[in-house]
């Protein structure tokens, strides 16, 4: 079995394609520097290509390199911290390009070979923030809200071929993933740009390591059955419920309230 995993250079990525490796798979690894990758971090049966998803010719360019894959999981992406007032509009876009087209693009690429196989799996990686948006956090949860939707639209189209479509969602996870800051020096929303930043630094120094993730995913891949959405992390599975089942303005001022108090 052939698998493909965006973003494998650290966090989930790497954790991912280490797990993998360890059950079998013949792994392809993407990094925007694969010769930048330093020798003990590099996963052993991993072999790595460079992908820059906000570039055409990369991801074709990945997509001739690796040929047919059984699996895509798509992990590779970018966060942010900042006002949606002051967010440049060419890292909005970039934003976009990296969490979503990017993804949308590789699984057009991958899916012909899967329908004529007639089998095949795509991971989306997502984030509970698709969910549940936060306070300065909003366009990163909007990119992922609009890949939880074409998630959900996909899996219906490619079920008769046999194709499944999982979207994993993490929930707090010690990822490194980085964090680009929209902020102008005059911003009337400094004081609470670092309140949410504080809050989320405290979480992330508690957060479970990234394992946890790639082990799901990689129980998911190679069983038969998968639930089509599954939030992972401490207490994901309650969050998931409460967000839910609670009325909606109950979960808003939780999350105001929560994230802004530092």
């Amino acid at each position: 079995m052939k698998a493909l995993v965006t973003g494998a250079s650290r966090g989930i990525g790497r954790a991912t394609a280490d797990a993998l490796v360890r059950r079998g798979f013949e792994v392809f690894g993407t990094s925007r520097d694969p010769a930048g990758i330093p020798d003990g971090e590099r996963i052993e049966g991993v072999r790595y290509l460079r992908l820059d998803l906000t570039s055409e010719a990369s991801i074709d360019g990945l997509l001739s390199a690796v040929g047919a894959v059984d699996v895509l999981i798509n992990n590779a992406g970018a966060s942010q911290i900042g006002p949606v007032e002051e967010a440049p509009a060419d890292r909005m876009r970039e934003l976009f390009e990296l969490n979503l087209f990017g993804q949308i693009r590789l699984i057009q690429g991958l899916l012909p070979g899967m329908r004529e196989r007639r089998r095949g799996h795509i991971v989306n990686v997502a984030s509970f923030a698709g969910v549940s948006p936060v306070p300065f956090s909003a366009l990163y949860a909007a990119s992922k809200a609009a890949l939880i939707a074409v998630s959900r639209g996909l899996r219906h189209e490619v079920a008769p071929w046999g194709i499944r479509v999982t979207l994993v969602a993490p929930f707090d996870i010690r990822t490194g993933i980085s964090q680009e800051r929209y902020l102008g020096q005059s911003s009337p929303y400094r004081a609470a740009v670092r309140a949410a930043k504080e809050h989320r630094d405290r979480r992330m120094q508690a957060a479970p390591e990234p394992r946890i993730v790639a082990e799901r995913i990689a129980k998911i891949v190679c069983s038969p059955r998968s639930k089509p959405f599954c939030p992972v992390g401490r207490n994901a599975a309650v969050m998931a419920l409460l967000v839910k089942h609670l009325p909606e303005s109950f979960v808003d001022r939780y999350l105001g309230s929560r994230h802004l108090r530092g």
